[in-house]
Formats: structure tokens, C-alpha cells, sequence
């Protein structure tokens, strides 16, 4: 394949990549958490409101501040169809930052960057969670295009020998942005910096020699972020009324246990494929220094995977979505890993690997047709239900109906189910609506049985 022909296929599944997220986000409605903080937001009386509010956030329940402040400020806004367009191209971002991290790779190699939009949307096993719900979007894809951002521009400036003040003031900035992101995939982003100040300071014959302000302030700031996050004392409230089986050190062997098992269940294919990557590229290339060295960063990537994953044994429980940082780390080597076997001379090898994006693009094509209508026939019903207890002629406080969702429509690509409404009024989702439109209780009726409209 040409040069230009090259080119002009990357820009296409470049254009693709933004156009398939757009389009599913403008068939999410808002769902669960996003109701909670647009009702809260609403109560903004200016803009600068919402950093006072998202104070009593960190104070009361959590200190990812960088997250929330995002999540406000497009409820803010309040044109879903904003918040549609830049998730589309945050994730379009994430996937060229993951590309750009790739340091053998051709002049716009779409073998690669197929690998890595096939990883992101196939691979991802909480992708409604973090991609397709605005709340976990903020929280997930957003704060971990922040620190992919900085990791990118921490390497390229290395690889450049950059320095200056600017440089060195703006990567202490960035630094704590990226380090008040998440908990986990911030603390693998600080165990990142200090495993490339490690690693440049042995190949410098032990001296520091090497060291720029950059790298530094990049540090300082990221730990300075980090702190403000885990220091919230709403933390602490939030820890205290979670229960665990165990205590001690039983407790800590538990959650190694379930960390490893949502490893074992959700990432083992891309597990599989990292180490099937390298027996591959160590039987073709052998002791080949320059393949080394490239295999070396896959395998920095590939710990900060693990790192980041087990990094959540600090916790007494963790929903799926907590690894997404922890996954983009391993796509990431895994991205370097396909890189390197590019370079093969193996006529087989180059073939296999065309074909594995080919045929996931076509699955792709089939697959989003389905799901995208199953996602418009949700956002059909969610926002009948919607209009329909907006309208509701009762007296304030009342106990009222509403149909749930039919459940033949459910996806990957929805955290629609999990979050709508139940039977049982008591339920949370339920009071949360209740709240919402100011109702007394809601009680849930299965779609079927439903006859109002």
C-alpha cells in the first residue's frame, strides 16, 4: 500500500472513529448519576457556582474534582448534543494519543491504529460505563485522555530533548490535572514518570546528567494532584460505610482474589494476545538489541497495566469501569507489541495481521447497525417516560406509574438496564426520579402490562 493511499485510509477510520461514538452518544439519554448532577447544577446561580459546589463535592463524597468539574460544566451548558460531539472526539484523541505512544510504527500505519480502535471498542468490557453514560464518560474517558496526553508529551519530550521554562511550567500544570484524574490510573501515571527517571538513569551510567526542569515540575505537579484527590475527606466518609466479609489481612488477600478474577473473566483475551505477542516477536526476531529495546516499552506499559489493576487493593470494592485506565496501559503495549511484528519480513505474518483488522472491521460494520438501533429504540422509550412524568397533572408528592424498559433491547453499549427503574418504589433509580420530577414514590410496571401511551 502507497504512502497516499495509507494516508488517506488512516484519515478515513480517523473520520469513522469520531462518527460511530458521536452518533451512539446522541442515542444515550441522560441515565442515572447525570439526572442526580444536572439537578444539582441547575441550582447554579453563575458559573463560577459550580466550583463552589464541587467543594462540598470533594468535601462530602469524592476528590475527583477534574472529572466532576467536567461533568459540570456540559450540564452547565445543557445541550446534551455539546457534551455528544466532544466525547465523540475525546475518544478519537484517546485512540491517536495510544498511536502516538507506538514508537515503531510506519508513516500512518493503519494495521496499528486498526488494532487499537478494534481494542477500544471490542475490548472494552464496561464500554457503556465509560464511554456511552456522560457521568462515566467524565470520569473515565476524559480523565484518562488527560493522562495519556501528559504520558505522550512526557515521552516526546524526552525523545526530543526538550527544555525550557515554558515547557517546565506547563508540564506542572498538566501534571496536576492528570494526577487529580482517578485514582488508580493516576497513581500508574506517577509510577510511569518514575519508571522512565529510573530507566534514564541507569542507560546514563547513573548520573543525572539527564534530568530537566520538565521532568520535575511534570512530577511535582502530578503528585501535587494526587493529593488533593486522595486527601478529600469524603473519602474517607465513603470508605467507612462500605462493609467487607473479611478484615485484616484476609480482607487484602480477598480483593487480591477479585481483582484477579475480573482480570481472569474481562481481559484475558487482551492478556492472551500481549503474551502470544511476544513468544511471536522473540521466535522471529530473536536477540535482535533494537527489537529489545522496543519490547522493553511494551513491557513498561504492560506493568503499568498490573500496577494500575492492583493498585485498587486499597479499596474494599471496585466496579469494572475502575480498570479502564488499567486497560489502555495494556492496549497500549499491546499497540507496540503488533508495531514490532509489522516489521517482519514474514509474508504469512504481514497477511494474518491485515486480516484480523479487516475482518473485525467488517463484524464492526454488522454489529453497529443492530446495536445502534436497539440504542434509538431505548432512547425512544426513555424519553417517552420522561415527557410523560413531566406532564403528569397530580399533586406535587403524588404516588405514581411508569413503564420499564423492554428488556429485548439491551446491549453492551447502554447502561440503560442496570440503572432503570424496578418495581419495588424503594429502589434508588426510583427515588432518584421520583426527586427529579418531584413526585412521592414512582412504582415500575414491565412494558408489556403498560397501556397509558
Amino acid at each position: 500500500m502507497s504512502l497516499k493511499t495509507r494516508k488517506n485510509v488512516f484519515y478515513i477510520m480517523v473520520i469513522v472513529a469520531f462518527l460511530a461514538v458521536t452518533i451512539y452518544e446522541f442515542l444515550t439519554p441522560y441515565l442515572s448519576d447525570d439526572i442526580i448532577y444536572m439537578d444539582t447544577v441547575a441550582g447554579a446561580n453563575s458559573f463560577f457556582d459550580l466550583f463552589a459546589q464541587e467543594y462540598e463535592h470533594w468535601v462530602g463524597h469524592t476528590g475527583r474534582s477534574v472529572a466532576h468539574m467536567i461533568l459540570r460544566v456540559f450540564l452547565y451548558i445543557g445541550v446534551k448534543g455539546v457534551f455528544n460531539v466532544v466525547a465523540g472526539a475525546v475518544f478519537t484523541l484517546l485512540s491517536l494519543l495510544i498511536y502516538l505512544n507506538v514508537d515503531v510504527r510506519k508513516e500512518f500505519d493503519v494495521r496499528v491504529y486498526g488494532f487499537i480502535l478494534i481494542m477500544l471498542w471490542f475490548f472494552d468490557p464496561a464500554i457503556a460505563n465509560t464511554v456511552f453514560w456522560e457521568d462515566g464518560a467524565c470520569n473515565y474517558l476524559f480523565t484518562t485522555t488527560i493522562i495519556m496526553g501528559f504520558i505522550t508529551l512526557f515521552r516526546k519530550s524526552i525523545r526530543q530533548q526538550k527544555n525550557g521554562a515554558l515547557l517546565a511550567v506547563g508540564m506542572f500544570f498538566f501534571g496536576v490535572l492528570a494526577g487529580w484524574c482517578n485514582e488508580n490510573t493516576s497513581g500508574g501515571l506517577i509510577l510511569f514518570i518514575l519508571i522512565e527517571l529510573v530507566y534514564h538513569f541507569v542507560i546514563s551510567k547513573k548520573s543525572f546528567s539527564f534530568i530537566r526542569p520538565y521532568m520535575i515540575t511534570g512530577l511535582v505537579g502530578s503528585l501535587v494532584g494526587f493529593g488533593l484527590m486522595v486527601s478529600a475527606p469524603g473519602n474517607f466518609g465513603r470508605l467507612s460505610v462500605t462493609e467487607e466479609e473479611h478484615t485484616g489481612l484476609l480482607a487484602l488477600v480477598a480483593r487480591f482474589l477479585k481483582i484477579t478474577l475480573v482480570i481472569k473473566d474481562y481481559y484475558f483475551v487482551l492478556v492472551a494476545v500481549f503474551v502470544s505477542i511476544v513468544i511471536i516477536a522473540l521466535f522471529v526476531f530473536g536477540r535482535d538489541k533494537k527489537i529489545l529495546e522496543k519490547m522493553s516499552v511494551m513491557a513498561m506499559f504492560g506493568f503499568l497495566f498490573l500496577a494500575t489493576c492492583y493498585a485498587l487493593i486499597m479499596v474494599p470494592s471496585s466496579a469494572l469501569r475502575s480498570y479502564y485506565g488499567a486497560s489502555i496501559f495494556l492496549m497500549t503495549a499491546i499497540a507496540q507489541g503488533i508495531s514490532i511484528l509489522s516489521m517482519s519480513s514474514e509474508k504469512l505474518l504481514q497477511a494474518a495481521l491485515a486480516c484480523i483488522v479487516a475482518v473485525f472491521g467488517v463484524f464492526f460494520l454488522l454489529g453497529y447497525i443492530e446495536d445502534g438501533a436497539n440504542l434509538a429504540r431505548i432512547k425512544r422509550e426513555v424519553d417517552e417516560r420522561d415527557v410523560y412524568l413531566s406532564e403528569l397533572d397530580v399533586e406535587p408528592g403524588a404516588n405514581v406509574q411508569a413503564p420499564i424498559l423492554r428488556p429485548q433491547w439491551e446491549n453492551r453499549f447502554t447502561v440503560a438496564y442496570e440503572n432503570d427503574i424496578q418495581e419495588e418504589w424503594r429502589f434508588w433509580i426510583n427515588q432518584v426520579l421520583a426527586e427529579h420530577y418531584g413526585l412521592g414514590t414512582i412504582h415500575g410496571v414491565p412494558r408489556d402490562e403498560w397501556t397509558l401511551y
